[in-house]
């Protein structure tokens, strides 16, 4: 389990963390797990989040790919924090 730490300025807070990766049971990472996260989860944090912060450290996966093009298309910011490198994700 990852152990995220937000850090920012104290003149922001408070922080609302808006969602989290949960597995579905019996239906982790399939499609149709996919499906029902977005909906029910993930869709309306990016649409409100001003930032999405991206936690990949073994790279980018299918799903993940999904939601950074829906986060792209929402005009958020976007930061990926990889094992080796942070990077932030442009508009095409």
């Amino acid at each position: 389990m990852p152990k995220i730490v937000i850090l920012g300025a104290c003149r922001f807070e408070p922080y609302e963390v808006l969602a989290v990766p949960e597995k579905i049971p019996e239906l982790w990472n399939t499609e149709k797990g996919y499906q029902i996260a977005f909906q029910t989860k993930f869709k309306t944090a990016i649409e409100k989040a001003d930032i999405v912060l991206v936690y990949a450290p073994d790279g980018i996966g299918e799903h993940t790919q999904k939601d950074i093009e829906y986060a792209i298309k929402q005009n958020k910011r976007i930061i990926i924090i990889e094992k080796s490198r942070i990077w932030e994700a442009h508009y095409p």
